[in-house]
């Protein structure tokens, strides 16, 4: 079976193990729910527009219809005073249109609530599906909602896609380079041998040390290569090259908006300039 990985929030100390539940339904939710990042379900996106576009039609007849009715109103003054209105049919359709906004107004809402959801990432579903098709102990069409992958969403609240990066390439070092010592220092949510939840702690603070070397890396080595060269146009193109593989690092693993690049770009530029600059005058 292929390997399935996450992060734990349980206590493995307080929690039993996700393979002491019952196969089926028991056993499957304790997997999901050992980590937020197999909070994943279907956003029925066809499904949700189509009920969108009948209430929206809906509620456009109701306005037809009081449309209507103040058209062939034959009373003036029905129209101009609420309270002497004595249309029951318009009183009727204005109920009809209260209740129906209400509800066309609930469902945006969750519609919108739903659609700020993100995209489940393929590492999670992938894990799920790889455990559903390995332990066979669940209904096969009541698990096919994982194959929908572009309908899927996260549940949980976005973490720094940055760390979450990181975070999963120390899974995958621990499963390739500590398979045997992972039981030993960090105990096991499952005893699957197939089955890897990792302490949340563990995994993030070693994501955060590769992700301050890195960072280090960034900073230091154009500073240390700008200082070791004395042309003033090899230092320009230090700078330039170091701006863009600082921007294609953080525009894969951290940000993609437009305005979060500029300002991460300008002050990096920034930093390398004003030390280039002060190098160049203490030289002179």
């Amino acid at each position: 079976m292929p390997i399935i990985t996450a992060k734990c929030t349980q206590d493995s100390a307080d929690s039993p193990a996700v393979d002491e539940y019952r196969p089926g339904y028991p056993r499957f939710s304790a997997l999901l729910g050992s980590h937020n990042s197999f909070q994943i379900c279907r956003r029925f996106s066809t499904l949700r527009t189509r009920l969108l576009l009948l209430k929206q039609d809906e509620i456009s007849l109701l306005e037809e219809q009081l449309e209507k009715i103040d058209a062939d109103e034959r009373a003036p003054l029905f129209l101009g005073s609420r309270r002497d209105d004595r249309n029951l049919e318009r009183t009727s359709t204005l109920s009809k249109i209260d209740h129906a906004l209400a509800d066309y107004d609930n469902f945006v809402e969750r519609n919108r609530r739903m659609l700020e959801c993100e995209a489940a990432k393929p590492r999670n579903v992938r894990s799920l599906q790889n455990w559903v098709n390995g332990n066979g102990c669940l209904s096969r069409e009541e698990t096919n909602y994982l194959t929908r992958c572009n309908d899927l969403r996260s549940i949980a609240s976005s973490e720094d896609s940055a760390v979450v990066r990181f975070e999963a390439w120390v899974e995958d070092g621990l499963v390739h380079l500590l398979r045997k010592l992972q039981n030993n220092l960090h105990p096991n949510l499952s005893q699957d041998p197939h089955v890897f939840l990792f302490p949340t702690p563990f995994v993030g603070r070693v994501a955060r040390i590769l992700i301050v070397l890195l960072i280090m890396v960034l900073l230091s080595l154009p500073i240390i290569i700008c200082h070791s060269v004395s042309s003033s146009s090899a230092r320009v193109a230090v700078i330039i090259l170091s701006l863009i593989v600082f921007l294609a690092i953080l525009s894969s693993f951290i940000t993609r908006r437009t305005t979060e690049l500029f300002l991460a770009g300008a002050t990096y530029t920034t930093v390398l300039v004003v030390f280039v600059s002060n190098t160049s005058i203490n030289e002179g």
